[in-house]
C-alpha cells in the first residue's frame, strides 16, 4: 500500500471512529480470586486510547485496515479540567516484531497527543508533541498536567535501532484549550539534569522528584528560582521506583538497582519525606516489590499502589540469559539459542502485580485491598482526576502494551 492510500485510508478510519471511541464504558468491582478480599474500588472502563495516527515509516502499518493503539508505555498522562490527556509513550509496533525479535526500529517513541472529553465522552486527536517523548514524570494540577523530564527524541518520531534514545531535563505544563481545540505548552525551569522513569509529587506548592541517587524540589510559587537539590532519602539509589504525594508528605517505594556486578536488587523497603521536619523517615516495608507501578492518595490519610513487578526470579533468569546472549557473537548459534530462551520467556509471561496494596499514613500499614480489574499495568502514570484514579494504557508484560483505560472511584 503506498503512502497516499494508507494515509487516505486513516483519515477514513479516523472520520469514523468517532462513535466507536465513545461507545465503550463499563463498570467492574475490584473483585479478588475465589478467597480474596474484595476491595475498596469500583473501577469503570473508559474508551480505548485511540490509534497514532503519525505514518512516518513504511515498517509500521498505520493506516491498514487492522491497525489500531497497540498502547503506550510510559505515556504522558494527565487530567485538565474536564479533560484527560494522553500524549507521547512508546511501544514495539512493527507486525508479529516485539522486544527480542529482529526488527526495523527497536522500541518507538511517539508524538501523538490525544484528548478524552468528561462531557461528550469521547477521544479527540490533540496534534503532535514537538517531541517524542515517554517515560516522564507526571502530575495532574489545577493549571494543566506538569510534565517532568522523559526520554526519546527531538523534533519527531523514532526508533532505539535508528539512533539511541535522548534523556530530557525539560519541564512542563500542557494544557488543553477547549475553544481553540489545542494543547498548549507552558516552560518550567529545567532540571539540573536530565532524567526519565523519576517519580513525582505536590506537598505544599512544592514538586519534589525523585530518580536514581538524586532528589530535587521546585516551588511552584516561586519557579524561577529554579530547582533545589535536597537530601536524598537513607536508602539505596534507585529507578523504576513508585512515588506519591500523601499526608503532607512524599513517599518513594520500592524500585530497583544495579550492582558493580551488573546484579540487580529489587527493593521492597519504603520512604517518606516531611518537608516540614526537612527529614525522610523509612516507613514499614511493602509485603512485596512493587517495581514501575503507580501511587494514588486516597482520602487523608489512604495510599493505593496498583500494579508493577515482584517476580524477582523471573527477572533474574532473563537477565541471566540476556548476559549469556551478550557473551555470545552477535548472529552465532549460541546468540541465537539464548535469544529463543529471552523471547520464550517474554512470551509466557504471566503479568504484573494483581493486587492493589493499601498504606495507611496513621497506622504505618501495609493491607491487600482488592485486585486490578483488567491486565495489571506497569511504567504508566497514575492521573488523579478529581479524586479519582485514571490508569492509562501502559505495559502489561515486556514488550507488550494495553490501549485500556481504566478509572477507580474509592
Amino acid at each position: 500500500m503506498t503512502d497516499l492510500t494508507r494515509r487516505a485510508a486513516l483519515t477514513l478510519a479516523a472520520a469514523g471512529s468517532a462513535g466507536a471511541v465513545a461507545s465503550l464504558s463499563t463498570t467492574a468491582s475490584a473483585a479478588a480470586p475465589a478467597g480474596g478480599p474484595a476491595g475498596g474500588a469500583s473501577w469503570t472502563r473508559l474508551p480505548d486510547v485511540p490509534a497514532n495516527t503519525t505514518d512516518w515509516h513504511e515498517a509500521i502499518p498505520v493506516g491498514e485496515a487492522y491497525w489500531t493503539q497497540l498502547g503506550l508505555a510510559g505515556p504522558i498522562a494527565g487530567a485538565h479540567g474536564d479533560h484527560l490527556i494522553v500524549a507521547g509513550g512508546a511501544n514495539f509496533p512493527e507486525p508479529a516484531l516485539t522486544a527480542t525479535r529482529a526488527n526495523t526500529l527497536g522500541k518507538v517513541y511517539w508524538t501523538d497527543a490525544f484528548v478524552y472529553s468528561r462531557r461528550t465522552r469521547r477521544w479527540h486527536a490533540a496534534g503532535q508533541l514537538p517531541d517524542a517523548v515517554g517515560y516522564a514524570a507526571t502530575l495532574s494540577t489545577g493549571d494543566g498536567v506538569l510534565v517532568i523530564g522523559g526520554e526519546g527524541y527531538r523534533g519527531g518520531p523514532g526508533g532505539t535501532l535508528q539512533r539511541p534514545v535522548e534523556k530530557f531535563a525539560d519541564v512542563y505544563r500542557l494544557r488543553w484549550d477547549e475553544r481553540r481545540a489545542r494543547l498548549e505548552r507552558a516552560e518550567l525551569p529545567p532540571l539540573p539534569r536530565p532524567l526519565s522513569y523519576a517519580v513525582a509529587g505536590i506537598v505544599d506548592g512544592v514538586v519534589y522528584v525523585a530518580e536514581g541517587g538524586d532528589f530535587y524540589g521546585l516551588d511552584l510559587s516561586r519557579p524561577e528560582r529554579g530547582w533545589a537539590t535536597l537530601p536524598r532519602w537513607p536508602g539505596d539509589p534507585r529507578t523504576v521506583a513508585v512515588g506519591a504525594a500523601q499526608d503532607g508528605r512524599f513517599f518513594l517505594l520500592s524500585g530497583r538497582s544495579q550492582g558493580a556486578d551488573k546484579a540487580w536488587t529489587f527493593h521492597r523497603d519504603a520512604y517518606a519525606y516531611s518537608p516540614r521536619r526537612r527529614r525522610w523517615d523509612r516507613i514499614a516495608d511493602l509485603p512485596w516489590c512493587v517495581t514501575a507501578g503507580l501511587a494514588h492518595p486516597v482520602g487523608r490519610t489512604g495510599l493505593v499502589v496498583v500494579g508493577g513487578d515482584k517476580d524477582i526470579d523471573r527477572w533474574n533468569l532473563i537477565e541471566h540469559h540476556v548476559a549469556l546472549r551478550a557473551a555470545a557473537p552477535p548472529g552465532s548459534a549460541e546468540w541465537q539459542r539464548q535469544n529463543d530462551i529471552v523471547t520464550w520467556i517474554y512470551d509466557h509471561h504471566t503479568g504484573f502485580n494483581g493486587e492493589l496494596l493499601r498504606y495507611d499514613t496513621r497506622r504505618d500499614r501495609w493491607s491487600v485491598d482488592g485486585w486490578f480489574p483488567g491486565p495489571p499495568p506497569a511504567t504508566t502514570p497514575a492521573v488523579d482526576w478529581d479524586g479519582d484514579l485514571v490508569v492509562a494504557s501502559g505495559e502489561v508484560g515486556p514488550g507488550i502494551r494495553t490501549p485500556r483505560v481504566w478509572r477507580a472511584e474509592f
